[in-house]
């Protein structure tokens, strides 16, 4: 006889913590959630259209808040949590801690698991690209989506903003001097237009004969142009995302540079560029395949490594796939995506949990209806 287990809150819990236990795992919580749910899929991926994939996800699915116009509606953070919460506290306090029911125990406890782990993937995934030229190193991967404003010193950032917390009419200081830089103009997406000859003084090439000018942000995020104008100690400049000359000076001896650009990460370890290679469709000037061929440095060790179109390179928690490359120049640059996502592990440990428990509660189920 199958000794079975209390599937009811203790009665040591606290009168309201019990209630409130009792009613955070009713089911009628589900059944309410899910049509909001559903209204918030269909909302984000209609307007991804409009706003793009980045913005959508970001505005929809990765919110607390959603605002309907002046109606506040739930975001996809808020509404998962209720989920999560709901199939927790029926987990916890009304699962029916028996033999015969443990394969349903273990698929509700890998449901679990797959939100949890979706949430921390959500919480700690970073994504972004390594560009590299022929027999360069690096070791910084550029944010696909995020801007950041840099002052350099010697090579070195001394200062990181934000593009958020950038405004025009802020003034930044430079440690270690008495120079500071007032932003004059910030915009998201910059058009870039010729200065007008009558607003040209006081300003320093190439802003004297080009002026930015905000813009409606680009669907694709990444296509969005970044970039500010600013007085550098009565002197004016401009700088923008990609900018091959940034704003330079030297102060007491140190070189110091204003750039807006993609924010930087550091790698624990350093790629070298060896060899780039590609091959063409026959007859046309469509890439087939390429491939990158690089030296990973970590330390004292180095070991040569190659990364193509469908064989990513994977080390130390971070994935590389061969992305793009560009042969207009000198020579030849590759164009990695860099991914680090912790939490990968999840989706393939809590699917393996759900498969156990179903096929263990198919075979209780045929099991109980053998004859004696």
């Amino acid at each position: 006889m199958e000794q079975q287990i209390h599937h009811s809150p203790p009665a040591s819990f606290p009168g309201v913590l019990k209630r409130t236990a009792i009613r955070l795992a009713r089911p009628d919580i589900l059944f309410w959630t899910l049509p909001p749910l559903m209204l918030l899929l269909v909302i984000g991926t209609v307007t991804q259209k409009e706003l793009g994939l980045y913005t959508a996800q970001h505005t929809y699915f990765s919110s607390f808040i959603v605002w309907l116009g002046p109606i506040p509606f739930p975001g996809g953070y808020t509404l998962m949590a209720v989920f999560f919460i709901n199939l927790l506290m029926k987990f916890l306090l009304f699962s029916e801690w028996a033999w015969h029911k443990a394969g349903i125990v273990l698929t509700h406890f890998g449901v679990l698991l797959l939100i949890l782990g979706g949430a921390f993937t959500a919480a700690t995934e970073q994504e972004g690209s390594v560009v590299i030229g022929q027999g360069e190193t690096t070791s910084v991967i550029e944010d696909y989506h995020q801007r950041e404003l840099r002052i350099l010193k010697d090579g070195v950032a001394v200062v990181r903003i934000p593009h958020q917390n950038i405004s025009a009419g802020m003034s930044i200081s430079i440690p270690d001097t008495n120079s500071s830089i007032k932003i004059d103009t910030y915009c998201f997406n910059c058009a870039i237009s010729r200065r007008d000859e009558t607003a040209q003084s006081g300003w320093t090439e190439p802003g004297k004969f080009m002026q930015l000018k905000a813009t409606t942000p680009d669907a694709q995020n990444e296509q969005n142009l970044t970039g500010i104008e600013f007085t550098w100690d009565g002197q004016k400049y401009l700088t923008f995302d990609k900018f091959p000359k940034p704003p330079q000076r030297v102060i007491d001896g140190h070189s110091y540079k204003i750039v807006m650009g993609r924010a930087e990460r550091e790698l624990p370890f350093s790629i070298t560029l060896t060899a780039f290679d590609r091959q063409l469709h026959p007859g046309t000037g469509m890439a087939k395949s390429y491939r990158s061929d690089i030296t990973i440095t970590d330390g004292a060790t180095s070991w040569p490594a190659t990364i193509t179109m469908n064989e990513p390179l994977r080390y130390r928690g971070y994935t590389l796939y061969q992305s793009s490359f560009d042969l207009s120049g000198d020579k030849p640059f590759t164009v990695l995506s860099a991914v680090r996502n912790t939490g990968r592990a999840f989706p393939y440990i809590a699917s393996l949990i759900m498969t156990i428990g179903l096929l263990l509660h198919l075979v209780i189920r045929l099991r109980r209806r053998e004859p004696d």
